[in-house]
């Protein structure tokens, strides 16, 4: 899909049949969840998600413009939340998917009821907005917001270096974080953030949990196995899927 900033660092794809075959190998003795890139590239890949019984998809929104069915798609393949990647203030530095377009998707998501939040990259230049963007995710009826941080990995490593958090500014964005946090019940709105920001010095009441490794390793369509979607990249790999099985070699 082109987006600038990806972070994912291996190429190609597997194939719809191929997902399918995996995960129904897997789903007896395993929780599964099927990631992107851009999943919806390929409506056959739905598949394997109704398999599974994954009600939500990851999506940068570009398919809502070029398909018209999309929506009733989803709907017979039991997707009812819609995580929709919505940069504030970067949004078109990075995405083929415009600001301007991102509101018109906003508004096909909830007029065909599905439940949706908003994914958000932080880079130096937009972390200080981060009030903005819980009240912008609010206003527009979204469950909640999850925060990640800009990583030079992927597409990522062709774009500047300026993008990327300083530890004054990774502060900064956890004062930030728990001001909006105070603001907002749960049940209005869920803030999130990824674990690649590291540790909050700044709380003792983060209550963050990365369960990578100890609850749950990554399969990419190479077969490779990784401890994290962050470090899915050659020199990490901590283990092989081979024969319908996975095999740990390296914890």
């Amino acid at each position: 899909a082109n987006c600038s900033h990806c972070y994912i660092s291996y190429k190609g794809n597997r194939t719809p049949e191929d997902l399918l075959s995996v995960v129904r190998n897997l789903k007896k003795r395993y929780s599964l969840n099927i990631n992107g890139a851009e999943v919806l590239t390929n409506f056959d890949y739905l598949k394997s998600y109704k398999e599974i019984g994954q009600h939500f998809i990851l999506t940068n929104g570009i398919v809502f413009f070029k398909n018209g069915n999309v929506c009733n798609t989803l709907k017979e393949n039991d997707i009812s939340s819609i995580s929709l990647s919505y940069h504030f203030g970067i949004q078109d530095n990075l995405s083929p998917v415009k600001i301007r377009d991102l509101d018109k998707i906003v508004d096909i998501i909830k007029s065909n009821n599905f439940e949706f939040r908003l994914m958000t990259t932080i880079t130096s230049e937009n972390y200080k907005l981060i009030p903005y963007m819980c009240k912008k995710t609010e206003e527009l009826g979204a469950r909640g917001i999850k925060f990640t941080n800009f990583m030079k990995q992927g597409n990522g490593k062709n774009l500047d270096n300026k993008n990327i958090l300083s530890d004054s500014q990774i502060n900064n964005f956890f004062k930030l974080l728990l001001e909006e946090r105070d603001k907002y019940k749960i049940e209005e709105l869920i803030i999130e953030r990824c674990g690649t920001f590291g540790k909050n010095t700044l709380s003792s009441h983060d209550n963050f949990y990365c369960d990578c490794i100890t609850d749950s390793i990554v399969l990419t369509l190479d077969n490779n196995i990784y401890p994290c979607v962050f470090l899915a990249q050659p020199g990490y790999e901590i283990g092989k899927f081979e024969n319908g099985k996975i095999y740990i070699y390296e914890n």
